[in-house]
């Protein structure tokens, strides 16, 4: 089954949001991920299954094959699976608990981050 193209739609306000946009963009050599600010106001004409979420503060995505949105911990096997240096985690990742599991530890990582260093 081939993948669509992966709306993200993310904060460009929040350093850590434009940090993992730009980090998955760099891993994405099949060209399936679209990274789009939330600010930017073609994001609605692009993705209105979007409009009317709140998608500050959890990193969002649609699906443009499918036009099925995912949001936090459910986000993660989507993304791995179109990323060729994560595909074998997608099938992983939606076993029951993981994924909620992964964005846990991430979230908690990053937080230790930011308290060291004030930044991530």
């Amino acid at each position: 089954m081939a993948l669509g193209p992966l709306v993200l739609a993310y904060d460009a306000e929040c350093s850590l949001c434009v940090k993992r946009a730009k980090s998955l963009q760099a891993a994405d050599s099949r060209g399936l991920l679209v990274p789009f600010p939330l600010q930017h106001p073609e994001l609605a004409r692009m993705a209105p299954e979007l409009a009317g979420l709140r998608l500050h503060g959890e990193l969002h995505g649609l699906d443009l094959a499918t036009r099925k949105v995912f949001k936090g911990p459910a986000l993660l096997p989507e993304l791995a699976a179109r990323l060729p240096r994560w595909a074998w985690a997608a099938p992983l990742l939606r076993l029951p608990g993981v994924a909620k599991a992964v964005a846990w530890f991430t979230l908690r990582r990053d937080e230790a981050r930011f308290r060291r260093s004030g930044r991530i």
